[in-house]
């Protein structure tokens, strides 16, 4: 971020996602495969550490996205009904 806000056109080096307690990162660095880790994460504290595979990591993601869709897609659902008086 640094890089780009001097003008620079920097590089994504890590992409952390928190879904919940889930806290997935995937970092790269040139000439090494990506690193990718699953933590589980409660108020700031990290319970667990696991890395993961990318194939692992990435379905991890998926899930989480899901759930987190349907979670707002039953909130907004709920909310929708409340105003609506029914």
């Amino acid at each position: 971020m640094a890089d780009r806000m001097r003008g620079r056109p920097g590089h994504v080096t890590k992409i952390t996602v928190r879904l919940g307690e889930k806290v997935l990162t995937l970092a790269v660095q040139p000439g090494r495969p990506p690193a990718a880790e699953i933590c589980r994460e409660v108020r700031g504290v990290v319970l667990s550490r696991q890395p993961a595979g990318l194939q692992e990591w990435v379905t991890e993601l998926a899930r989480g996205l899901a759930a987190q869709a349907q979670q707002n897609a039953h909130t907004a659902e709920v909310l929708r009904k409340l105003v609506a008086g029914s």
